[in-house]
């Protein structure tokens, strides 16, 4: 029986399909703690870093394991541990993370110590099987280095699939509770592929067990806030109450609502930064605007209506977010906007248009990603802007104190180097961490009262090569916290 599995393609597809469940895993790993701990590098760090030690301490325990036992079966019982682990990733997400972001207010501690509880052990497993296959595989000592390198080549093919099949078809396509449940059914399909007459019974019952629990997370009741996945992200459709009135809210990380809209059917802009970033455009009487950030696409569609001979260009990298829009925020089409639907940074390297007017409100969570904020960045953007056009920034910092002064100064030296003049809007009068927004002009000019000039910070102009974003953001987080 043994020599007949070291030569089986059984050994092979089990290879291939640990390979697969392992990056789809990964993958769904971080889409789960995006919207409770974020999605920054802190937290890939975190989930990157433990599962390669789960995998480490599982291939070195495995390898000990499958030495001394030498026992075709336990590969079938370790897929089946490794499903159920996999399931109780899906069971037991939602406590665990809001546990953490009760207790807890490190990012990085939070990743390592949700990575550790939720995706550890599901990786650890997988690992000992990994050796286990090889053991197997191997029938002389003269072929020992192909067989295990055509195992590791069947595992690498498998993890090529599920993270291209993970990330541009199940994540866009199905919810993440159902990417872990269809992974763990692999798994459990390809156990029964290793003796499967052996211990039948307890076996069947283990899977059965590991099936109802599945079906029973898959069918649990849903909280009152709806999820969306969309093959690059995770979004939250919330309700709550805000000075008495009532407010639908796209939610795309853990700190706060991204774009919104007014239940009771009227138009206006629930939130402060983008009534003072719309007012500021309105003020400038521009032809053209460019909109980097489209979220729901709220904003666009107001200054389109307020602006119809205006032609609004939005940037949007989720091609998702028009059809979340105009199911759960009303978005209406208008002749006069144009959705866009590429990389913030690379539209503006590419395209020939220029504008009368760019706002630029692309937040990934709380933080703007370190590719607008560079230098090179900086000088793309003033490619396309008028001579007598006009900058308009949303930022999270502050000038109060000195982490949150010197985000804001980093910020600002990307825009000062090529427009001069500035203006600022604060939604706190103490000028603590909150929305600031920031109008750039390369000539002197009248703006809306809200805005008082701002001096040069003398920030540090970071470039492509470097730029400390996380520990800018971080940094100015704890604080004010």
């Amino acid at each position: 029986m043994i020599e007949d599995m070291k030569s089986s393609w059984r050994l092979g597809a089990a290879a291939c399909v640990g390979g697969f469940a392992l990056m789809a895993y990964e993958l769904v790993a971080a889409r789960l703690l995006a919207p409770s701990v974020g999605s920054s590098t802190y937290v890939w760090t975190g989930v990157i870093g433990v599962i390669i030690i789960a995998l480490s301490a599982g291939c070195w325990l495995g390898g000990r394991v499958a030495d001394y036992r030498h026992a075709p079966q336990d590969v079938g019982l370790l897929l089946i541990i490794a499903a159920a682990l996999v399931v109780a990733t899906m069971l037991n997400a939602n406590n665990v993370l809001r546990w953490l972001t009760t207790a807890l207010d490190e990012p990085r501690i939070q990743a390592v110590i949700a990575a550790l509880v939720l995706f550890a052990p599901a990786s650890f497993v997988l690992g000992a099987a990994s050796p286990y296959l090889a053991k197997l595989n191997v029938s002389s000592l003269d072929t020992a280095g192909r067989s295990v390198a055509n195992l590791s080549a069947l595992d690498a093919v498998g993890g090529i699939a599920g993270t291209f099949v993970t990330g541009f078809v199940l994540l866009g396509a199905i919810g993440l509770n159902e990417t872990l449940a269809l992974v763990a059914g692999i798994l459990l399909a390809t156990s029964w592929l290793f003796m499967p007459r052996w211990q039948w019974r307890l076996r069947a019952l283990m899977v059965g067990v590991v099936i109802i629990a599945t079906l029973s997370g898959l069918c649990a009741p849903k909280r009152g806030d709806v999820s969306v996945e969309t093959p690059s992200a995770h979004y939250s459709i919330v309700n709550y109450t805000n000075n008495g009135r009532q407010i639908r809210g796209l939610v795309t990380g853990p700190t706060g609502v991204q774009s919104g809209i007014y239940l009771d059917g009227a138009k206006d802009l629930p939130f402060w930064y983008t009534r003072r970033m719309v007012e500021t455009t309105i003020a400038a009487k521009p032809r053209t605007v460019l909109l980097l950030g489209g979220g729901a696409f709220t904003m666009a569609e107001y200054i389109a209506r307020q602006l119809p001979n205006t032609q609004i260009d939005v940037v949007e990298i989720d091609p998702g977010l028009e059809n979340i829009s105009q199911q759960y925020f009303g978005y209406q089409s208008l002749p006069n906007v144009k959705l866009i639907f590429n990389d913030a940074r690379t539209y503006i390297q590419r395209t020939n248009q220029r504008y009368d007017v760019v706002l630029i409100d692309v937040y990934n969570g709380s933080e703007i990603p370190y590719s607008l904020l560079t230098a090179e960045y900086g000088g793309e953007l003033a490619r396309i802007a008028h001579e007598d056009g006009l900058v308009v920034a949303n930022l999270i910092a502050g000038l109060n104190n000195t982490p949150c002064r010197e985000l804001f100064a980093a910020f600002d030296a990307v825009y000062r180097r090529t427009w001069p003049h500035a203006w600022y809007a604060a939604q706190h009068r103490d000028l603590s961490r909150g929305n600031y927004v920031i109008a750039y002009s390369k000539k002197p000019r009248t703006m809306p009262a809200a805005m008082s000039p701002l001096q040069p910070l003398g920030g540090t102009l970071y470039t492509d090569n470097f730029i400390p974003n996380d520990r800018l953001y971080e940094a100015c987080r704890r604080a004010v916290r």
